[in-house]
């Protein structure tokens, strides 16, 4: 069922569009063993490098060079948007009764930004970055039916102009019904998604892959320019946004006075794209923690294929 996105009835009594409220995702888990650092001393907010504040590089698109330790991925993204607040800060989580010599701490992505919250903006400044390369007029994807992903895409999509299309999964039972206000579908619906609701077991049957083909066939035959993000944001395009990422922890890091290894990253997982970059950014750099997750998505093996996947296409 296709759902339109013309609320003007409604719009009037919505927040103004830059004035929603967050919803904010779990934020990502570092583990520090302390081996005999005398010098790993709690760290005080103050201490994390500061995000830029906002300027006029915001949703600009720049020429994207990697990490030297990555220079040897290919395809290497050729631009990226400036869609987040990065970096996000770090800081320590003083939890009671850790083991001894065990610290753990935070990286903030929670704080990437508002409407573009979490994890997703990461992807989606290299996602859209190429949408827009390629001249595309309306961005496709797909995800649950309060998928943080397909949020944040609608959100980017408004912000670059670009119409976005998205296909949510949900119950039997709600799939001919209007889809309402609620959660993520209020700012989806408010900045001017187009929403088509699919049933859980139609999903199963066709799949994520040919449900958004047949989207993006139906809008090429209409004269439109579609582009395809997959579940999640997670392919190998999506899959920099955390290569970068551990770049960017990696600078943390070096300007701190007193040196903090992290051993382990605690990670929730979904997709793959984001333990994918992660992965890979931790094996290729300098910081060679082990990268540890938590799935409430996916069966294991089907994630296992979906990292390998994403690690054949960087041709590493």
């Amino acid at each position: 069922m296709l759902w339109s996105a013309n609320l003007s009835s409604i719009r009037s009594s919505l927040p103004p569009f830059n004035h929603f409220v967050s919803v904010f995702r779990q934020p990502k888990i570092y583990c520090s063993h302390s081996h005999a650092h005398a010098h790993a001393h709690a760290m005080e907010t103050n201490d994390t490098p500061k995000a830029k504040p906002l300027s006029f590089d915001f949703l600009s698109k720049k020429p994207y060079s990697p990490p030297c330790w990555a220079s040897h991925l290919k395809p290497i993204p050729s631009h990226v948007f400036s869609l987040g607040h990065l970096p996000t800060p770090i800081h320590k989580w003083n939890l009671p009764n850790l083991p001894q010599n065990t610290e753990v701490w935070l990286k903030r992505d929670d704080l990437s930004g508002m409407q573009l919250s979490g994890n997703k903006v990461r992807k989606l400044e290299f996602l859209m970055a190429e949408a827009v390369e390629q001249g595309a007029d309306c961005i496709i994807t797909i995800g649950g039916i309060q998928s943080n992903h397909c949020r944040a895409t609608a959100v980017a999509a408004k912000y670059l102009n670009l119409d976005s299309y998205l296909i949510l999964r949900t119950s039997k039972l709600l799939v001919d019904e209007d889809p309402g206000l609620t959660g993520n579908l209020l700012v989806e619906r408010f900045v001017g998604a187009h929403i088509q609701l699919i049933s859980k077991e139609e999903y199963a049957k066709i799949g994520s892959a040919a449900l958004t083909n047949v989207l993006k066939e139906k809008l090429l035959k209409e004269g439109r320019r579609p582009y395809v993000i997959p579940v999640g944001g997670s392919n190998s395009l999506g899959t920099w946004g955390y290569i970068e990422a551990m770049r960017e922890i990696e600078q943390q890091l070096q300007i701190r006075t007193n040196r903090v290894k992290f051993d382990d990253i605690v990670v929730a997982c979904g997709s793959g794209g984001t333990i994918a970059g992660l992965s890979l950014g931790s094996w290729l750099g300098a910081l060679k923690a082990k990268v540890c997750i938590l799935i409430y998505i996916l069966t294991l093996t089907f994630l296992h294929k979906q990292i390998d996947l994403y690690d054949v296409l960087l041709e590493i």
